[in-house]
């Protein structure tokens, strides 16, 4: 279900850069996540690392809980370097979104979304799921 997750990422960016204007960007590095108390949570199949930035967790009523969230894409990724999101999540639900991003492409230029996703069910067995069980503070239920 690794997939699942990296298609939700994919079609988040890919809807935040249709809306999106391009400008000069610098890349920012895997140690400045680290110096920024960022830390990492997973690495998916493609060896792409996602961080979580702990000083900016807010716990909203309703069992909600907002983070910004750091992806480094390895070189298997073509266009894009790195991006940041800031999600929701439904820890009731167990679902998310997606509230802003941006995106620095590989070429320089750099993409930024300021529009809401849709909710979307957080998929088993992703890297979505173990952010959602970071941040809900609980494990997901697997089911045989």
């Amino acid at each position: 279900m690794k997939t699942a997750a990296k298609l939700l990422t994919v079609f988040f960016c890919l809807s935040f850069i249709m809306l999106a204007y391009q400008s000069a960007a610098s890349s920012p590095d895997k140690k400045e996540a680290v110096k920024e108390r960022w830390e990492h949570y997973a690495t998916d199949e493609d060896d792409t690392g996602y961080f979580f930035n702990s000083d900016t967790i807010k716990h909203l009523k309703g069992k909600l809980v907002r983070v910004w969230v750091r992806a480094f894409y390895s070189e298997k990724n073509l266009k894009y370097r790195e991006a940041k999101f800031q999600w929701e999540i439904d820890c009731t639900k167990k679902k998310m979104r997606g509230l802003k991003a941006t995106a620095k492409k590989k070429d320089g230029t750099s993409a930024i979304i300021t529009e809401s996703s849709d909710w979307s069910v957080v998929p088993s067995g992703s890297t979505a799921e173990t952010l959602y069980e970071k941040m809900c503070g609980k494990k997901s239920t697997k089911t045989p």
